[in-house]
């Protein structure tokens, strides 16, 4: 009895080791797999395609994974094709993606040659396509412009429109912005649900849809004014100035959402020269251009003064973030002279034979121009290139107080007059601030007194500016007249 009972016991042993033994395998053999393997972090990125009338954009947002190549991703994102049903893809059908690649904070994208191979884009839409493809790239970290590439080689056109052979990076696209309705309408009822709220606030969705005209969340952006349903909103990109004008589309309602109507260019002021930093100015005519450098050649109508030492062309490079102003006869002042006025404009607005104004950086570098009418300078003499009195003329009778009415640009627009006798002594002085300094042609008007004379004589006005340096005369008129 007592030795079968033994004989029990090593039976029940043996079972209970061949169920943990089996146990065991099966627990090995179906482990469960770390988070960390299958759990990716995700990162909501923007994506831009072309809106439904290929007019300008729409924005799209996607989930990518961080654990992976961000830059890829989003490219082959964007091939895919939009989601949403009122946009139009960027990329043409069967373009192969052949590399990506960062180098600096520019991102090179190698397309096989489909790219540039479809008979059915225009220059127009070609625009958008490549602001869709930058305003994409450049919204990810440490992409601040975008080489595109066609089977490695860089082009300058894309069919029709030009985008040169340098990086791009993002252009604020100007004008009427399209307005889909049918579009609008699934977007009110999605942020009705309660999805992306920020559609309630017009400075939200400036910041965060301004990619579709072109503008960064990081860019300064300032409420002008709210009210009836329509936003102006002031803002600046790359150092330009813009007024943005959002509306509701369903109506001046709390609850209704805000879209990007107009972006309209602003007057951006030019900074003054600074020579305490090496920088100066000069003037000429452009005699070639290359859009794809951003290089002008110029000749040098007129002759700089000795103490600027402007030893600078005649190939002068142009800043990306350069100011550029557009000059133009708008009249005449009472006076009879020209009025003037400067509208901002882009650097492919430049042609051969127009007259720059330049201010270059300590390495000769343009980062501000003034466009002027070559006519409107050229019909003065050469020799009052800088200063051009209209008022009084060459050998006028005059009396005291003799006005002084002309146009100048010079220095922190400061201009100097002063009156000689027949000896060359000086009757009287003063100076007076023209409306704008240089490179701006800016208006001037001063009075300026002598004492009673015994006795009518020959005199001289001088007209001038003084040197920022050593303070010496410069850009001299002298104007003789018969003094009473």
């Amino acid at each position: 009895m007592k030795k079968a009972f033994l004989v029990l016991i090593l039976i029940a042993a043996i079972s209970l080791s061949g169920c943990f033994t089996n146990t065991k395998t099966k627990t090995e053999k179906n482990a469960p797999i770390s988070p960390k393997s299958t759990v990716q972090a995700v990162k909501e990125v923007s994506l831009y395609f072309l809106n439904s009338k290929m007019s300008g954009l729409n924005m799209e947002v996607r989930s990518v994974s961080e654990n992976a190549d961000l830059l890829k991703q989003v490219i082959n994102e964007l091939m895919k094709g939009p989601k949403d049903q009122y946009s139009k893809p960027i990329i043409p059908d069967n373009t192969k993606l052949l590399s990506v690649q960062l180098k600096d904070t520019t991102a090179y994208v190698n397309f096989s040659k489909d790219y540039i191979s479809s008979t059915s884009i225009d220059g127009t839409t070609a625009k958008y396509m490549v602001a869709a493809l930058v305003n994409t790239l450049t919204g990810l970290p440490n992409v601040n412009s975008v080489q595109i590439l066609v089977e490695g080689n860089k082009i300058d056109s894309l069919y029709g429109y030009k985008i040169g052979l340098d990086p791009l990076s993002r252009i604020v696209l100007t004008g009427e912005v399209y307005i889909d309705k049918d579009r609008v309408k699934k977007l009110q009822e999605s942020t009705s649900f309660g999805k992306d709220s920020w559609r309630l606030d017009p400075m939200k969705v400036i910041q965060e849809e301004g990619g579709v005209v072109g503008f960064s969340p990081d860019d300064d952006f300032s409420l002008e004014s709210k009210k009836g349903g329509i936003a102006l909103i002031n803002a600046i990109h790359d150092n330009k100035s813009y007024l943005v004008t959002l509306v509701q589309p369903e109506g001046d309602k709390e609850g209704n959402i805000w879209v990007i109507s107009d972006v309209k260019p602003k007057f951006t002021k030019i900074p003054e020269a600074d020579p305490t930093k090496g920088e100066t100015f000069i003037y000429g005519i452009v005699k070639a251009i290359n859009y794809d450098t951003r290089v002008v050649t110029i000749e040098r109508e007129y002759q700089d003064t000795s103490d600027i030492n402007n030893v600078a062309g005649p190939d002068i490079k142009v800043l990306p973030n350069a100011i550029i102003h557009r000059q133009s006869k708008i009249g005449y002042d009472s006076q009879g002279g020209y009025q003037y006025s400067e509208t901002d404009m882009d650097f492919t607005d430049i042609k051969v034979g127009d007259e720059l104004g330049m201010i270059l950086t300590k390495n000769k570098e343009a980062r501000a121009i003034i466009d002027s009418d070559k006519n409107t300078i050229t019909s003065y003499s050469s020799q009052e290139a800088n200063i051009i009195v209209l008022s009084p003329m060459r050998n006028n009778s005059v009396t005291s107080p003799i006005k002084v009415v002309g146009k100048a640009r010079v220095f922190e627009a400061v201009v100097n007059i002063r009156l000689l006798d027949s000896n060359g002594n000086i009757l009287a002085q003063t100076s007076v601030q023209a409306s704008a300094g240089a490179p701006s042609w800016g208006d001037f008007q001063a009075d300026i007194q002598y004492n009673p004379l015994s006795t009518p004589q020959d005199g001289t006005l001088q007209v001038f500016s003084l040197s920022p340096k050593d303070g010496s005369v410069q850009d001299l008129v002298s104007i003789p007249l018969y003094l009473k």
